[in-house]
């Protein structure tokens, strides 16, 4: 057979930065971070991080007894203006997130249990930016919607481009859109009640295109995109069929969406955990463009972990992902460009830290968002670490092209011609999960792979990562 070859090309001038730099920021509360600690009467459940446009910023703490706003300046100290020395306490234990609705602050409670077992007192009450409870909204600051879903978690809140609010009350009933000041509009849809299947929203854009994920499918593999103008019409994705589920071919049963967002540009990106025995566990970071699994991105949509370790969250800003991650007991941050190349984080792989559970990316800086032990070894303290982010161009010797010319398809041995700049050769499955590795390219045997579809990544001694798919026969 003729052996035919392809060139991986790479024009220095047009590349894309192939690395970053992470470095605390230490301006930013006491030496990089800001720390809260609450009595130990209630554990800690959940936390999570609101960036205002000022970049003071929304810290709400979820504890098993009472619930906080903590509001913080710029410079990660508490807001004295804000509510009482900057914590607002909500004493409903059936608090469940806060949204933002321009310079207010809009907290939706879950429905919670009753004696007759249906779920009630759900409700949503709107504040002023300064902590105090606006009375303009709603019926005297607090709009009640009653329901009788069987999942308490199902209350969502979207703040749309108009301000006006699409709220989801149940997994088995139908949205309803109220006005920005708290009125149910009566003028949309079927007297306010957006008639669509349940999906718990993530956003909105694009001249009102919605994007949501349906909680009740399958580990919340299911995501639809429809417009508020047109609710007949609708794109449905279901990931639970597409090569992001499978490995070598056959579905991955057991799977958990860790983690959901959406970019100002429509971008979805979510974190998925697997637990699929004998296999090790692992992670992947799945991208959705244009309403479809993006093929741009690591050329499949998505990238997988290595085994055993955890992807927890993810973040996007300036074309680039950066994960948190966990292996062992260990938490730290990768990165990846916007078509899935690995991308360094001060020339190494991992940026190693102490602790973590979830991150908010901003264009220049990452906060990381962490819930702590105290002694008794129950989470009672929240902490707020800040690092800035800066991309670096890195450069090479010469400005000519640099040509890698590899056979395809490939037989018994991977051949590859004019390597003299690559560190390393590494052999990816079309699940993500590399499968050969070698520093040599005169000993790569691929003999006993089995015929198909791979993806072969080349390391440059540079730093820059080139991938090409090729095939094996």
């Amino acid at each position: 057979m003729k052996k035919i070859y392809f060139f991986l090309i790479i024009l220095c001038a047009n590349q894309i930065s192939s690395q970053i730099k992470i470095s605390k920021d230490l301006s930013f509360g006491n030496n990089g971070s800001f720390t809260a600690e609450f009595n130990s009467s209630g554990t800690v459940i959940n936390a999570n991080v609101l960036v205002l446009p000022d970049n003071s910023m929304l810290y709400i703490v979820n504890k098993a007894d009472k619930n906080y706003i903590l509001k913080l300046k710029p410079d990660g100290t508490l807001d004295p203006a804000f509510a009482n020395s900057g914590r607002l306490g909500l004493a409903e234990n059936n608090f469940l997130n806060a949204v933002l609705q321009g310079d207010k602050i809009i907290v939706n409670f879950g429905p919670k249990p009753m004696d007759d077992n249906f779920y009630r007192d759900s409700k949503i009450v709107r504040y002023h930016a300064n902590g105090t409870l606006d009375t303009t909204f709603g019926t005297n600051g607090v709009l009640n919607e009653v329901t009788e879903s069987t999942n308490p978690a199902a209350l969502s809140v979207l703040v749309l481009e108009d301000q006006s609010l699409m709220v989801t009350n149940s997994n088995t009933s139908h949205s309803k859109k109220f006005t920005a000041d708290g009125q149910l509009d009566y003028a949309f849809g079927n007297n306010g009640e957006i008639v669509y299947d349940y999906h718990f929203p993530l956003g909105q854009f694009s001249a009102g295109k919605i994007a949501t994920c349906d909680v009740s499918s399958l580990s919340s593999s299911v995501y639809s995109f429809f417009n508020l103008n047109s609710l007949t019409q609708n794109t449905v994705l279901d990931l639970n069929v597409q090569a992001c589920h499978q490995y070598n071919g056959f579905p991955l049963q057991n799977k958990i969406n860790r983690s959901t967002r959406m970019a100002a540009n429509g971008l979805v990106f979510s974190v998925f955990e697997y637990q699929n025995y004998p296999l090790a566990d692992f992670s992947r970071l799945v991208v959705i463009k244009n309403e479809q699994l993006d093929s741009t991105f690591n050329g499949t949509g998505f990238v997988t972990s290595e085994n055993n370790e955890e992807f927890l969250d993810s973040g996007f800003s300036q074309d680039i992902f950066v994960v948190l991650n966990q292996k062992s007991n260990q938490k730290a941050l990768n990165a990846y460009s916007a078509t899935g190349t690995p991308v360094q984080i001060n020339s190494e792989r991992d940026f190693k830290l102490l602790s973590g559970q979830e991150i908010e990316m901003k264009d220049n800086y990452i906060l990381v968002n962490s819930i702590l032990p105290a002694n008794n070894q129950n989470g009672t303290r929240v902490k707020i670490d800040k690092y800035l982010v800066t991309q670096e161009q890195l450069s090479t010797a010469t400005s000519a092209l640099k040509k890698i010319m590899v056979e395809n398809p490939v037989k018994d041995f991977l051949r590859i011609k004019n390597a003299e700049n690559a560190e390393s050769f590494g052999l990816y499955n079309l699940e993500g999960r590399r499968i050969l590795f070698s520093s040599n390219v005169e000993n790569i045997n691929t003999s006993n792979l089995p015929q198909g579809n791979y993806i072969l990544k080349v390391k440059l001694k540079s730093g820059e990562i080139l991938s090409k798919k090729l095939i094996k026969n």
